[in-house]
């Protein structure tokens, strides 16, 4: 799931008590939070003529605009927007949407990543100073694989340069969208500390971070370290969501989002075959228990006609607990005059805590259910004789423990449908535990082979290894064994009344004790790793002159390769676990081979061309082949006016799950009633599961997009800067499942009548189990719209004003999800029905800055449009249910620095709200 801006009030201090302290301990004259772009504290700034600038294979000046938009944050902007985890920059990029910021009920929980023009995540390219930032081992319901932005340290970033248009021709595959550069600070020196407490209205985080850098001899070296950790949080603890559902009267009803059919249980008489098999008949009867708390007080079921249905809305969090360990370092050598070693190496752990109640068990045994013995010490069910309304005699199935504590030969055999129950559900729930382990390790080296040109090499190596603990794996024929030998109590009296005697033997007791639980379930853990290897070779310098100026060039060859495994938990793959779904056990290779070229040529004085090509080959299977140009040009067409435009292609390759197929999981709602009989009536109202999605791979071609970007930029000696830019996407064959899960379901009541579709997956109940799709190259998107950035600033009071806006309005985003030549609006939608993800049409924030050398004042309004919630092809669409209301918070936060407080260094201290006007997520 893809929450839309799930955002609530939050408190962000950062205050010197206790472990609270937010302390950088420099020598005096250092900044807050470390060097500012380029600046060391206590000494002079190494001096490096010349860099790799984002966008670019040549080196050049620092001050260098290339044809291409780039938007940059810098440090002061990064502290100002109160940053905690790279995820927070999310929100001061108006040209990124679509991000996935707080997943739930799935593997990607506690992960996010960048995802610029709405084009999915998988479609931007992520990098740490200009180099590839490695792969995350999980992918998305549509096989994509991505970079988690959160594996690091926010305070290892010097500034963020956000590449907004298409980048393939520099980078290769995935920068369709563009690219975003991390960029580090290298050249911190000193020693900093920091600590930082967020109270949210539903939770806190805990945040300390540390840096040291110094200089020795030919070198420098710099490390950063994070921990980071979090409460989690229930859905039901968000008051919004409670007041929204149902009609806003907290009471999470039928037709609710956050409840199920297969619940606390429901009861049929039980009756043998011919042939020995049990089966149900008669009335069904909701279980007597039905609505009562369990012994901590929470309600987690209630009555609806003869089922007892169950609510798991406080069943898992909505926000998960989670601690997380961050480390970065930077290292550089001047070996001898000429070359110069660098190197970088991170690791992080993340660990995740969701939480999980009362699991379905989804492998039934008896006709839809379990078979529960009139000899159960707690089976008051009795037959009742009676009449119909034609005067026949019928029987009818009623709880009756007072005729059982009088005669226990009168209870019957009954099937029970139904999830297993315990005390432990709700605030007891256990734990789903997922782990990320990341490690990146870059090396590599600068030549200086003539005074003109200069070799860079580097080689960098990323693997993360995930594992995902998923507890209340049930053995569908164990449970059943359990309930016979009457170990395990499946009726409500077990978690509403513990402490019941049986009225039959007068000894059984009727709750459940978490060993009970354990003699049918078992915990599934599934394991999975991602290796990315990168090495590189880039040559370059002058290679001749004009009139107006030296062409310089690059020429460069790449090699990466890619591994991943997905161990499946063996339970699971042998179909032990009771669960049903298909799982398979998938190891995988893609290497690509790359040569690139790029020249820069002054045309005039004031006009340059950059133009650039590379060819990837991924090989036959893998993903294919591409050549990609780009061309820009730079007019500086006065001391105020620059005017840029840049046209070119990119790809995006098959991955290696695309290619060997998916398995995920999401909520799907289901109109079939269980028991459906083709032909039969539908739901009126749908019931919502977490079922299995299954796609299936194929032999798929590239991903392709054209892209053009015509800009202007002002800047004027009164200090103010703006610049617009018009971009243009066509994507074309992008990858994604042939039909979506959802409409493959809703197809099934297509005119309210059950028709069965091979490609969904049932219990012997009738309960949705999973849904069946493929991937191909089906489609495009035609997408277009404005970057706006306007900036200002003043000095007032001794210090200086800053007023500055950032706009993006999308004016187009067309999609043909199936190739049939019929386009649909995706601008101002979610987009779920397809991998790209919610985009508004129109993001923006508004942002007033002060600062002087002792204070820090900011204030941001971020506004975000409304936008709908429509797939294609489905009826009855209701704005007034569908759309998503526009949304705008306002951010707050004064920060003071103190020279000498502690030590000789600089101690500050930031206090700050986001949210001020404490808006709920609309």
């Amino acid at each position: 799931m893809r929450p839309a801006r799930l955002r609530t009030s939050s408190f962000r201090l950062t205050a010197l008590a206790a472990a609270v302290a937010a302390v950088s301990l420099l020598p005096a004259g250092g900044a807050l939070a470390g060097p500012g772009p380029g600046q060391q504290s206590g000494q002079e700034p190494r001096q490096v003529e010349e860099i790799l600038v984002t966008g670019s294979n040549i080196r050049r000046n620092r001050d260098f605009d290339t044809p291409s938009p780039i938007q940059t944050l810098g440090y002061e902007a990064i502290e100002e927007a109160g940053a905690s985890h790279v995820q927070d920059l999310f929100r001061t990029l108006t040209v990124n949407a679509g991000s996935e910021l707080a997943t739930s009920q799935n593997a990607r929980m506690g992960q996010s990543q960048f995802s610029l023009r709405g084009l999915g995540v998988s479609g931007t390219l992520t990098l740490i100073n200009g180099r590839r930032a490695g792969v995350s081992p999980i992918a998305t319901g549509d096989g994509s694989f991505y970079t988690d932005a959160n594996q690091y340290p926010v305070n290892m970033i010097e500034r963020v340069e956000v590449l907004t248009d298409g980048a393939s021709a520099t980078y290769g595959s995935e920068a369709v969208g563009g690219v975003v550069n991390l960029i580090t600070r290298n050249n911190f020196d000193g020693f900093e500390f920091g600590g930082e407490i967020r109270e949210y209205s539903e939770h806190t985080g805990r945040l300390m971070n540390a840096a040291l850098g110094a200089p020795f001899d030919g070198g420098h070296f710099a490390m950063f370290v994070n921990y980071y950790e979090q409460d989690g949080v229930f859905r039901g603890d968000f008051d919004w969501l409670r007041e929204r559902d149902n009609n806003g009267n907290g009471q999470l009803g039928t037709g609710s989002n956050w409840d199920s059919g297969t619940g606390a249980g429901r009861y049929q008489f039980a009756s043998q075959n011919e042939n020995g098999d049990w089966r149900r008949s008669g009335n069904t009867v909701a279980d007597t228990h039905c609505g009562q708390p369990n012994p901590i007080g929470v309600v987690n079921t209630f009555a609806a006609s003869d089922n007892c249905r169950y609510s798991f809305i406080d069943q898992r969090r909505l926000v998960p607990e989670e601690s997380r360990f961050q480390f970065f370092s930077t290292f550089d050598y001047d070996a001898q005059e000429g070359i110069r070693l660098f190197s970088e190496v991170g690791f992080s752990s993340n660990e995740i805590r969701d939480a999980i109640g009362g699991a379905v068990l989804r492998e039934t045994v008896d006709h839809g259910g379990f078979l529960v013995p009139a000899s159960h010490p707690f089976n008051y069910f009795v037959r009742q004789p009676g009449q119909d309304g034609e005067g026949m005699d019928v029987y009818t199935l009623v709880w009756d423990p007072a005729a059982v504590a009088a005669d226990p030969t009168r209870a019957v055999d009954v099937i029970f449908r139904g999830r297993p129950l315990t005390t432990f559900d709700g605030a007891l729930a256990e734990d789903i535990i997922r782990r990320f382990d990341s490690t990146r390790i870059m090396t590599g080296a600068d030549i200086d082979l003539s005074p003109n040109w200069s070799l860079n090499t580097s080689f960098m190596y990323a693997r993360t290894q995930a594992s995902d603990r998923q507890p209340r794996s049930y053995n569908g024929g164990t449970f059943r064994d359990r309930i016979n030998d009457h170990t395990w109590n499946p009726f409500g009296i077990a978690w509403a009344d513990p402490d019941a005697v049986s009225v039959k033997d007068r000894t059984s007791r009727a709750g459940n004790s978490a060993a009970d639980l354990l003699s049918f379930s078992s915990n599934r853990v599934f394991e999975y790793e991602s290796v990315q290897k990168v090495a590189e070779a880039i040559v370059s310098g002058d290679i001749g002159e004009t009139e107006f100026g030296t062409v310089t060039a690059a020429f460069g060859l790449q090699h990466r390769s890619f591994s991943f495994e997905d161990i499946a938990d063996s339970l699971s793959y042998f179909r032990l676990d009771g669960r049903g779904d298909p799982v398979t056990i998938i190891t995988a290779d893609q290497d690509v081979t790359a040569v690139f070229a790029e020249a820069i040529v002054p045309l005039r004085e004031d006009v340059e061309l950059q133009a650039a090509i590379r060819y990837e080959d991924y090989g036959d299977g893998e993903g294919g082949d591409s050549i990609d140009p780009k061309v820009g040009v730079r007019w500086q067409a006065d001391d105020e006016w620059l005017l840029r435009a840049s046209w070119g292609t990119s790809f995006q390759a098959p991955t290696v799950r695309q290619v060997a197929g998916s398995i995920g999981n999401q909520a799907l709602n289901d109109r079939v009633p269980t028991d459906a009989v083709p032909g039969g009536a539908c739901n009126d109202e749908a019931d919502g599961f977490n079922a299995a999605l299954i796609t299936e791979g194929g032999d798929l071609e590239p991903q392709s997009a054209r892209n053009f970007n015509l800009g202007a930029v002002y800047q004027t000696d009164s200090r103010f800067t703006g610049s617009v830019d018009f971009f243009v996407y066509d994507y074309t064959d992008f990858i994604q499942t042939g039909e979506d899960f959802q409409t493959i379901l809703d197809n099934e009541c297509r005119d309210d009548v059950y028709t069965p579709d091979p490609r969904v997956g049932r219990d012997p109940s009738g309960q949705l189990n999973f849904v069946t799709s493929s991937f191909i190259n089906v489609g495009e998107v035609h997408a277009s719209g404005f970057d706006i950035r306007l900036a200002q600033e003043w000095d007032v009071a001794g210090g200086i004003l800053r007023l500055h806006s950032d706009t993006t309005y999308i004016t187009e985003f067309d999609i043909d999800d199936d190739g049939d030549g019929s386009f649909f609006d995706g601008a101002g939608n979610r987009n779920r029905h397809i991998g790209f993800g919610s985009l508004p049409a129109l993001r923006s924030n508004l942002g007033m800055t002060w600062r002087n050398d002792m204070h820090n004042i900011a204030v941001t309004a971020r506004h975000i449009s409304d936008y709908d919630d429509r797939i294609p092809g489905s009826s009855g669409y209701d704005d007034s249910l569908n759309a998503i209301d526009y949304y705008t918070v306002v951010d707050f936060q004064y920060g003071i620095r103190f020279n000498g407080l502690i030590g000789g260094g600089e101690t500050g201290f930031v206090v700050g709200i986001n949210n001020l006007n404490n808006q709920d997520p609309p």
